[in-house]
């Protein structure tokens, strides 16, 4: 396929069937205040099929896409609201299947060359895609309110408005009932609360503040985008259709979440959603094999890895961690639901944190190479708690468990004892 042909009669044909029940999907998830605020930008066909470098889209055309697929998880957010001449909804929806297309297709031909099969590929993995915007909508909405975790969206504006005093605030749990609503999947549990406590006010203008003006939700959609077009197989909204995984767009995608946000999101990271990224713009780090659960907080940090193999080798998070700044957790370590990591810390080789750990600031913990044997895990039992300045190290082949419920005091050094249990050398 030639890109004069981009769009030639064999998609239009394609296409047409598929845009009708991709839009049967759609209507539902919006309200009639999004479709209003709803607002596409256009690209012309031409400028589509031109071939960039390689043959892949440039920078500028995601760029434009990227915003308009935004607008779909979050109608009014990224594009002018007033353009006098904006598309209607239908028209829209048509508008980005053709500019996704065009890029998925430009990113299959500039590493395969024209091939009979790369159109209806392309097409295929175009609408599987657009089909998970009811997901990427919710994904969305759910980041945005964990982001509500940020004591400064109780701002000057709601606050002076509203004559709150800072002692009142303080002695509300506001974390702990986020996180109640986030694993019922109900936003009333925390609106109920806020009534309770006659602040209901402040919700929609907070919500409001974050989808405006927070980087975080963004770049996690981006992040959504990248990871989707990773994917394989049948498509969980319309039937019939399969994606596979594109060349080059992804990791361009994540490049420009880095470039805005320095955020640098591999898109193979399997991320949940109602994470809220604080302070992103300091610098994230993920890497391809890593895991994030659900609810977490997530500070500037690195969660890298510190081995050339292609396996397992980037840390998995579990739901509602919280991860200070300047944090670096390298290599196949695991942390457990609800626990937390101070700033920095370093986390690193075969390090096992369970549940409801709290490892405090400038904390070591790692395992280290003896001789040619590979060392034992550590492995901090459920309810660990470490002081500052704490290291703990294994260069023993022997695991080093750290007992349920133990308290490590500060600047501590703790190792291997030689049968699996902790040394210390010094208090």
């Amino acid at each position: 396929m030639s890109s004069a042909t981009l769009f030639d009669t064999s998609y239009e044909k394609e296409k047409r069937p598929l845009l009708s029940r991709l839009l049967d999907l759609l209507r539902p998830i919006y309200t009639a205040e999004e479709l209003d605020a709803l607002r596409i930008d256009p690209v012309s066909r031409g400028i589509l099929s031109q071939r960039s470098g390689r043959g892949f889209v440039n920078r500028d055309l995601l760029e434009t896409v990227l915003g308009n697929l935004l607008e779909c998880a979050a109608p009014g957010s990224h594009n002018a609201t007033e353009t006098g001449d904006a598309l209607g909804f239908d028209h829209g929806v048509e508008e980005i299947v053709d500019q996704l297309y065009a890029m998925i297709a430009q990113s299959l031909l500039a590493v395969e060359g024209p091939s009979a099969n790369v159109e209806s590929r392309a097409v295929q993995t175009t609408f599987a895609l657009l089909g998970d915007i009811p997901s990427f909508k919710d994904r969305a909405r759910w980041n945005r309110f964990a982001s509500l975790k940020d004591p400064a969206v109780w701002d000057a504006y709601v606050s002076t408005r509203n004559d709150l005093c800072e002692d009142r605030l303080a002695s509300l749990e506001f974390r702990s009932r986020i996180d109640s609503a986030i694993e019922a999947r109900d936003y009333d549990v925390y609106r109920s609360f806020l009534e309770e406590e006659k602040l209901d006010f402040a919700f929609d203008y907070q919500m409001q503040l974050v989808v405006s003006s927070y980087p975080g939700w963004r770049v996690l959609f981006y992040h959504d985008t990248a990871h989707a077009l990773t994917g394989t197989g049948e498509s969980t909204t319309l039937d019939g259709v399969t994606r596979e995984p594109v060349p080059l767009l992804p990791r361009a995608i994540a490049e420009l979440g880095g470039r805005y946000y320095q955020a640098d999101l591999h898109p193979e990271t399997k991320i949940g959603d109602a994470n809220f990224l604080e302070h992103p713009h300091r610098g994230l780090t993920t890497g391809q094999t890593g895991v994030i659960g659900q609810g977490c907080v997530i500070y500037p940090c690195t969660l890298g890895g510190i081995s050339d193999k292609v396996r397992q080798r980037h840390p998995a998070i579990g739901d509602f961690v919280q991860i200070g700044t300047d944090a670096q957790l390298l290599g196949r370590v695991q942390i457990g639901d609800r626990s937390s990591i101070g700033i920095n810390s370093q986390i690193y080789g075969y390090v096992e944190v369970k549940e409801d750990c709290r490892i405090a600031s400038t904390v070591v913990i790692g395992t280290v190479l003896s001789g040619s044997g590979r060392p034992g895990r550590i492995c901090l039992g459920e309810g660990v708690r470490v002081g500052d300045g704490t290291v703990i190290e294994n260069s023993t082949e022997l695991d080093l468990l750290i007992p349920d419920k133990s308290e490590i005091p500060a600047r501590s050094h703790v190792v291997n004892d030689g049968f699996g249990n902790p040394r210390y050398l010094r208090d």
